[in-house]
């Protein structure tokens, strides 16, 4: 498969799950309003917003710095869109099925966009421009949430569904939403699980690209990250507020023994407004 294609393909993935997963999203029934993370399960259910759609959208932009040598940070405009409804959801870039839902468990069938990537051309490291590119992909699985007054607990199991990485990656996190009159906070930690397909994809160096480049070659096992994080959401207006979060990644040993890798530590923030309908 050609490198013009496998680019093509990884921005045409992109672009196809916001639509398909929001066209399916318009024939849901009638929703929640407020995301997952903003609802009190022990509030009785006349607390919930009523008269909306359940959709969010905004505008926002996105800034990270990135592992891999001679690249420092990625950053671009961000589209926000979310939806909460009786059987199905929108939540950045993941969206899927309600299998079971109620007011303190929730299990999902999920397809999430893996925006993970590397771009030869855009190191500015001689040796990292010699190397192939490595593409995002679409990820799907399954996700449990636990929600009680002491917090929210999720797992998620999802695999590459475009034969791209050929890789499986668990994700188990726990966050405690602190609520105040129109402010909400909420710090998480958490820790993904990526096997040794889905790192020997992103991570290696061939024996052809040793030769080539002349990094050292390297083959990865699979890798366990811990994260932590910070989301903050401020009510501007009933419909308006303002979102902005960060995440530290702090990856595993298999990830960072790369030649490819100069950080141990990675940043993402986001910030943008949202409007409730």
């Amino acid at each position: 498969m050609s490198i013009y294609f496998m680019k093509k393909l990884s921005i045409l993935s992109a672009l196809f799950l916001l639509p398909l997963l929001t066209c399916c999203l318009l024939a849901a029934p009638t929703a929640q309003a407020q995301e997952l993370w903003e609802e009190d399960p022990d509030a009785p259910d006349a607390t919930t917003q009523q008269g909306r759609w359940g959709f969010n959208t905004g505008i926002g932009a996105s800034l990270r710095t990135s592992e891999y040598k001679g690249i420092n940070s990625l950053g671009s405009p961000l589209p926000l869109l979310g939806y909460e409804g009786n059987w199905l959801y929108l939540r950045g870039l993941s969206g899927g099925v309600h299998v079971f839902k109620n007011r303190y468990h929730e299990f999902n069938v999920q397809l999430s966009y893996l925006p993970q990537h590397f771009y030869a051309s855009w190191s500015d490291s001689d040796r990292m421009k010699r190397l192939d590119d490595r593409y995002s992909s679409l990820m799907a699985g399954l996700n449990y949430t636990l929600r009680s007054r002491y917090g929210l607990a999720s797992a998620t199991l999802s695999t590459d569904v475009l034969g791209v990485n050929n890789g499986v990656m668990a994700d188990v996190s726990y966050a405690y939403p602190l609520r105040f009159d129109n402010i909400i906070i909420m710090p998480s930690v958490g820790a993904q699980w990526t096997d040794s397909n889905y790192n020997d994809y992103y991570y290696s160096v061939s024996s052809s690209e040793s030769r080539k480049s002349g990094l050292k070659e390297y083959s990865p096992e699979s890798a366990f990250s811990p994260y932590a994080g910070l989301t903050l959401r401020v009510a501007l207006t009933d419909s308006w507020s303002v979102l902005v979060n960060g995440r530290a990644l702090f990856l595993g040993s298999e990830v960072t023994d790369s030649p490819m890798v100069e950080r141990s530590t990675t940043y993402a923030f986001n910030a943008g407004f949202l409007y409730a309908f």
